[in-house]
């Protein structure tokens, strides 16, 4: 399986408009891989797109992805859906099939003014509605969605039946702590916070390191990398020395799980 990275940040872009903090500085005298749009993964097997944030238009082009047949939904917090309008730059016009939109056991109900925004974008024809309760096949691929246990978010274990991982891009805190999901080929979730120690999010020590001792994935990439973290690209490359088999995303990377 191949994975791209699409983007790598947070909800707080890289850079952040109108900041002059040393990593927005950094990201706009350097551009990529200091640079963070937002968070989304691309798999290239069978044309899966997970997420659409708002600059997902950008990401697309930026990274060459030709083609989009199916898009999967993590939750519905807005810097997880609010590209949704990609769904109709992919087909209008186009002589293409609907794309496959997946919702996380839920129904997005993304509205404007009373009106549903994908049931209209269904309506045209730029995709089909499905809900994805339990898991779906997409060609070779097997998608096993994963409630997490703040009961709105789900992670994904992806599987090829040779090679699976497992996807987690918000919310790790939540994720569950079963035996489904130990021993993964590889585990590509968020970064917690590094220095705030908030209960209710993800921290780094207490949340991140816990789960990959706890479900022993053979390596970790991290994603949703937040602007408020204050650390550049450089100095995230630098902490990758102190763990083992422990990696920090950016947009473009590649992650081939043979």
């Amino acid at each position: 399986m191949k994975f791209i990275m699409l983007g790598s940040g947070g909800y707080i872009r890289i850079p952040r408009a109108c900041c002059n903090c040393k990593v927005c500085k950094e990201a706009r005298e350097k551009g990529y891989p200091y640079k963070r749009l937002g968070q989304s993964l691309y798999l290239e097997d069978e044309n899966i797109l997970f997420d659409t944030p708002e600059d997902i238009n950008e990401e697309l082009n930026h990274l060459k992805i030709q083609k989009v047949d199916n898009i999967i939904y993590s939750h519905w917090h807005p810097d997880h859906t609010l590209g949704y309008r990609i769904i109709e730059i992919l087909r209008e016009g186009k002589e293409l099939n609907p794309i496959n939109v997946y919702m996380p056991g839920y129904d997005l109900d993304i509205s404007l003014r009373e009106n549903k925004v994908l049931p209209f974008l269904e309506s045209k024809e730029y995709c089909k509605l499905n809900i994805l309760k339990d898991n779906v096949n997409i060609g070779k691929i097997n998608i096993k969605r994963i409630p997490l246990t703040n009961g709105f978010a789900s992670g994904f274990i992806i599987s090829d039946g040779v090679k699976q991982i497992f996807y987690c891009p918000c919310h790790a805190i939540s994720i569950p702590i079963i035996e489904e999901l130990k021993n993964m080929n590889c585990m590509i979730m968020n970064l917690g916070n590094l220095y705030k120690n908030d209960t209710n999010l993800t921290n780094f020590k207490r949340d991140n390191l816990r789960i990959i001792d706890e479900l022993k994935p053979k390596k970790t990439i991290f994603t949703h990398i937040e602007e408020t973290e204050n650390t550049t690209y450089t100095e995230f490359k630098e902490m990758e020395k102190e763990y083992k088999n422990l990696y920090f995303g950016y947009d473009g990377m590649i992650i081939d799980v043979k």
